[in-house]
C-alpha cells in the first residue's frame, strides 16, 4: 500500500512539473497618445504599443495596458501597482523614481508644420516670429517653447483640428509631434498639402520605464531584448 501512495505521489508530482506553467503578466500603464499609442475598440495599437508587445512577449511575458490620466499613470508605477509606463522621459528627476533599461522605444521629436505654399524655413524659435503658432494645450513642450513671447500661441484641441485650422489660415504654423502629425495628415487626406520642418523643435527619447521594485536582472532582460529587436527591423 505504501508503495502503491508512493508511486501515485510520483505520478502526481510528475504531472504538476510536466504541465505549462503560466506565463507571467506585466501590467502596463499609459495615457492615450494618438498616433504613438492608440486607446481603440479593438484594443492598444500604435507604434508604441507594439514595440513594448513584441518585445516583452518575446521574454516569456504576457501584458495588459490600461488606459489612464498621466499623473495617475506615474503615481500607479511609482506606487509598484503597476508593473511599467509607456511612453515617458528621461529627467534627472524621473531616473531616480523609476527604473529606466538601457534603450528607449523610439526618439520623439516635434516638428514645425506649415502649408506646402508657404515659403517657410525652420532655424530656431526666432522663425517663428509674428507667426499664429498651434498649440496643443495638453502636449508637454519645452520651457523656451512656452516662454517664447515673439510669436503668438494659439490653442488647437487636437492635432486633426490644427491641421484644419493651418489649412483654413487660422494659424501660420504648429507644433507637433513628427510621427503623430503625419499620420493623422495620412487619415484625413492632406499629407500632400502639408510640410514638415526637417530640423525639429525639441525631441527625445521616449522609454517604457518600470516601477521602483523591478529587478535589475529584468531591466537587463529587456534592455537585450529591445536590441534585439530594433536589430532585426534595420
Amino acid at each position: 500500500m505504501r508503495w502503491v501512495s508512493f508511486r501515485k505521489v510520483c505520478a502526481g508530482l510528475f504531472l504538476l512539473f510536466a504541465l505549462p506553467v503560466p506565463a507571467q503578466t506585466l501590467h502596463l500603464v499609459t495615457e492615450e497618445w494618438p498616433g504613438l499609442i492608440n486607446n481603440t475598440p479593438q484594443g492598444p495599437d500604435g507604434v508604441l504599443w507594439e514595440i513594448s508587445r513584441d518585445v516583452i512577449e518575446s521574454m516569456g511575458y504576457d501584458l495588459t495596458l490600461e488606459f489612464v490620466p498621466w499623473k495617475r499613470a506615474q503615481r500607479l508605477v511609482l506606487t509598484n501597482e503597476r508593473d511599467g509606463i509607456i511612453g515617458i522621459g528621461l529627467t534627472a528627476k524621473r531616473e531616480t523614481m523609476f527604473r529606466f533599461p538601457g534603450g528607449a522605444l523610439l526618439v520623439s521629436e516635434t516638428a514645425v508644420y506649415t502649408t506646402q505654399e508657404r515659403a517657410f524655413q525652420y532655424e530656431d524659435l526666432d522663425s517663428l516670429k509674428g507667426m499664429r503658432v498651434g498649440v496643443s494645450p495638453g502636449y508637454t513642450y519645452s520651457s523656451e517653447i512656452k516662454a517664447a513671447i515673439h510669436f503668438e500661441h494659439v490653442n488647437m484641441p487636437s492635432i486633426d483640428s490644427g491641421l484644419q485650422m493651418l489649412l483654413l489660415g487660422r494659424i501660420d504654423a504648429m507644433l507637433a509631434n513628427r510621427y503623430v502629425a503625419g499620420i493623422q495628415a495620412e487619415r484625413l487626406g492632406v499629407a500632400d498639402r502639408i510640410k514638415a520642418s526637417e530640423k525639429p523643435v525639441s525631441g527625445g527619447p521616449v522609454y517604457l520605464a518600470f516601477s521602483p521594485e523591478t529587478s535589475g536582472e529584468f531591466l537587463e532582460a529587456f534592455s537585450s531584448a529591445l536590441e534585439r529587436y530594433k536589430n532585426a527591423e534595420d
